[in-house]
C-alpha cells in the first residue's frame, strides 16, 4: 500500500471520527433540550414557580447522617419560649393560585428563630431522606447543599426576604449529569425537580416519570417529623401554618396529596410511627403502593371528602 493510500485512509478515518462525534454531539444536545423542554412544561403548569421566576427577573434586570438520623427525638430547646397560639391565613395572589408572604407570615418564621431555625429543620430532613428507600431514589448527590437552598426557599417564601434568589445567584451554573447521560442547570425549584425524576439512582423504567401519591405522604411525613424535632412547641402558629403552607405546594407535584398532609402531621406527632418505620428498614409499607382509593380510607372522612383545604372558604 502506498503512502498515498495511508494518507487517504488516515484522512478517511479522521473524518468518521469527526463526524461520530458531532452526531454524539447532536444526540446529547438532542436530549438535554427535551430535558430542558420537560423542565418549562412543568415550570408553565406550577403558576408559583412562575411567579417566582418573575421576581428573580425583575430582581436581576455530606453530613454524617448518624448525628441526627433520630426521626424519635425531640427538641427541647425553644419549648419553654412556647408564643401563644393564633391562626395566620393563607394568603394567595395570582388568581388565587400563587402563595404570598405577609406580615404575620414573615413574624411566625421569627417566632420560630429565624433562618438559622429553619437550616437546622431542613437538614434533619436531609439526612433521614438520605437514609430513606423511597427518596433517596430522587436525590442525585448528597453533596449537593440541598439543606441550604430549600431553607432559604422557605424563608423567602413566608418572609419575602431574596435570600433564595442570592443563594440561586452564587450558583456555578454548571450542569449536572442525570440519568441515560442527559445534564441539567439546576437554577431552580422546576429544574430542581426534573432533575430528580431524572436521578441516575432510579431504575430505568421508572426515570422521568413524576412523583406518585405514596411518595409525596413519605415525603410529607418525613419534612413534619423534622418539623417537630427541631422547632417542637415553640410556636403552634407556625406548625399550624407550616402544614397548611406544604399543602398548598405539594399539589404541583400530586394533585391529590394536599388531602393526606394533616394526617401526615399527625403521622410525624406518634413517636411509635417513626420507630416502627425504622425498624422497617426506613420503607413506609403502610402507603407505598396503595390507591387513591386504599388511601383516603387511612383518614378521617371529612378529611377525604374536604376538597377546599388549605385555603380559606
Amino acid at each position: 500500500m502506498t503512502s498515498q493510500n495511508h494518507r487517504a485512509m488516515a484522512k478517511s478515518a479522521t473524518a468518521q471520527d469527526r463526524a461520530a462525534a458531532i452526531a454524539s454531539s447532536i444526540t446529547a444536545a438532542s436530549r438535554d433540550a427535551s430535558l430542558l423542554d420537560h423542565e418549562k412544561e412543568f415550570r408553565a403548569s406550577d403558576d408559583d414557580a412562575l411567579f417566582e421566576q418573575n421576581l428573580n427577573s425583575s430582581n436581576n434586570s455530606e453530613e454524617d447522617p448518624n448525628l441526627s438520623a433520630d426521626v424519635t427525638a425531640k427538641s427541647t430547646t425553644m419549648n419553654e419560649l412556647a408564643t401563644p397560639y393564633h391562626y395566620v391565613p393563607l394568603e394567595m395572589g395570582g388568581n388565587g393560585r400563587t402563595h404570598k408572604s405577609t406580615v404575620a407570615s414573615a413574624a411566625l418564621i421569627q417566632e420560630i428563630g429565624g433562618l438559622p431555625t429553619l437550616e437546622r429543620m431542613t437538614t434533619h430532613f436531609y439526612s433521614n431522606a438520605f437514609l430513606d428507600s423511597t427518596l433517596d431514589n430522587f436525590i442525585r448527590s448528597h453533596g449537593d447543599p440541598h439543606a441550604k437552598r430549600f431553607s432559604r426557599w422557605i424563608h423567602q417564601k413566608l418572609t419575602g426576604s431574596s435570600v433564595w434568589d442570592e443563594e440561586r445567584a452564587s450558583r456555578s451554573g454548571r450542569p449536572v449529569t442525570v440519568a441515560n447521560g442527559h445534564t441539567i442547570v439546576v437554577h431552580d425549584r422546576s429544574s430542581a425537580h426534573v432533575a430528580a425524576w431524572h436521578s441516575p439512582k432510579r431504575p430505568d423504567h421508572e426515570v422521568g416519570r413524576h412523583f406518585k401519591l405514596d411518595e409525596c405522604r413519605v415525603w410529607m411525613r418525613l419534612h413534619f417529623c423534622a418539623m417537630r424535632v427541631i422547632v417542637g412547641d415553640s410556636s403552634p402558629s407556625f406548625t399550624d401554618y407550616y402544614i397548611r403552607f406544604i399543602g398548598h405546594f405539594i399539589s404541583v407535584y400530586e394533585g391529590t396529596a394536599p388531602t393526606f398532609a394533616r394526617d401526615s402531621a399527625r403521622w410525624s406527632a406518634d413517636q411509635k410511627n417513626t420507630q416502627e418505620y425504622i425498624d422497617n428498614g426506613r420503607t413506609m409499607n403502610d402507603v407505598l403502593g396503595l390507591s387513591l382509593g386504599q388511601a383516603l380510607s387511612q383518614i378521617p372522612q371529612d378529611e377525604a371528602d374536604d376538597t377546599y383545604w388549605p385555603y380559606e372558604m
